[in-house]
Order: structure tokens, then C-alpha cells, then sequence
């Protein structure tokens, strides 16, 4: 079994551990801003683009399902912008879009939700079975697995191209960039380079 903290369109690493495992979603971890649970990073052929969702802050101290999203800045707009001004002319985007947008456009008000219905669509996306719960504190944690692989804002630009051609050629995994960068490329076939290539570093 593995806990995790679900990501805002998570890294193609963020998905490393998920096959034949068991995947229950955090909701009562406290937050920390080194998460960065509401944001991820876009790619085009060139630029790179950070898009973070906006949050309300009524407290320091807050768990992770009590976040809400502030809905009075126009920000599902923006990242459904950016995704289509980077990915707009990349083979399987037309097959995808539509669906990221649905789910973005339910307005949820907790970050939690928002994160949890993207990961279960993006599980089908790569056909993953879905085996994601919620973590109701009632198994062992003893036989659960903390994964933090967290989007890291800092990280210089990197050559874009070669991490592709690392990926997809299986020489290396590490991908900083969100899987749905590795999905609008690859399609059907993207999953099956999570699953083939996952323990290579």
C-alpha cells in the first residue's frame, strides 16, 4: 500500500511505485508549503511554464483536506490556456483535452477534490487500474509506503529534448515535468513507459 499526497497534474515520477500497489490519498497530513501540492510545471518545445493553483489561507496550522481553492482569481482559464498554447499542436491532445477540462471546470472548492478526480483520470489515461481509496486511518501504517515525490519550483531549465529522448529511450526517468507532458506525446503508449521504465535512474 502506498500513501501519497496527490499532486496538481503530477510528475511522470510521481507514478514510479503506483503499479500493483494499492493507493490511498492523504487527507489528514498537515500542510507545509514545501509540498507544493497546487502547483506543477508545463512544457512546450522550448519554455517552461509553472502553473499554481490559487489557495485561501485562514490558518498557519491546516490540514491538507481542509485547503481551499480562491476561486476569485481566473485561474482554471489561465491553465487551460497554457496547457493548450504548449501542447495544442502535440499528436494525442485532442484525444485528452476535452476531459482534463470537464474535470477542471467542476469549480471544486478543496484542493484535496480537485487533485483526487485528476488522479483517478489520469490513472485511466495510462490505464492504470484504479486502485485509489481514501486513507481512513484504520490500516497499519506499518505496511504503508510515504512517497514524497514532490515538484520542485527551483529547478534550473533544463535541456528539454534529451530528458524526452532519456525517457522515451529508457535511459533515465527522472522527469521533472507533469505526466501529462509524457501523455499528449505518447498516448495509449504511456503508460507503458511508467510501467517499463520506472525503477531506471
Amino acid at each position: 500500500m502506498i500513501l501519497v499526497q496527490p499532486q496538481y497534474f503530477p510528475t511522470v515520477n510521481f507514478f514510479k511505485k503506483f503499479e500493483n500497489n494499492k493507493i490511498f490519498i492523504d487527507y489528514n497530513s498537515d500542510y507545509s508549503q514545501y509540498l507544493n501540492i497546487n502547483k506543477t510545471r508545463i512544457v512546450n518545445l522550448s519554455n517552461t511554464f509553472e502553473m499554481e493553483v490559487p489557495l485561501v489561507f485562514n490558518s498557519k496550522d491546516i490540514k491538507i483536506k481542509e485547503l481551499k481553492i480562491d476561486h476569485s482569481r481566473n485561474w482554471i482559464n489561465s491553465h487551460i490556456q497554457s496547457i493548450q498554447s504548449s501542447y495544442g499542436k502535440f499528436p494525442y491532445y485532442i484525444y485528452y483535452i476535452d476531459d482534463i477540462i470537464e474535470v477542471l471546470k467542476l469549480r471544486h472548492n478543496f484542493l484535496i477534490d480537485l487533485n483526487y478526480d485528476l488522479l483517478t483520470l489520469l490513472y485511466k489515461f495510462l490505464n492504470f487500474e484504479n486502485k485509489i481509496q481514501k486513507f481512513q486511518n484504520k490500516y497499519n501504517l506499518g505496511d504503508i509506503i510515504k512517497v514524497y515525490n514532490h515538484y520542485n519550483s527551483n529547478i534550473e531549465k533544463d535541456n528539454i529534448e534529451e530528458q524526452r529522448n532519456n525517457l522515451f529511450l529508457g535511459k533515465k526517468f527522472d522527469y521533472s515535468y507533469s505526466v501529462i507532458d509524457l501523455i499528449f506525446l505518447k498516448g495509449p503508449e504511456s503508460g507503458y513507459f511508467i510501467r517499463n521504465f520506472k525503477e531506471k535512474n
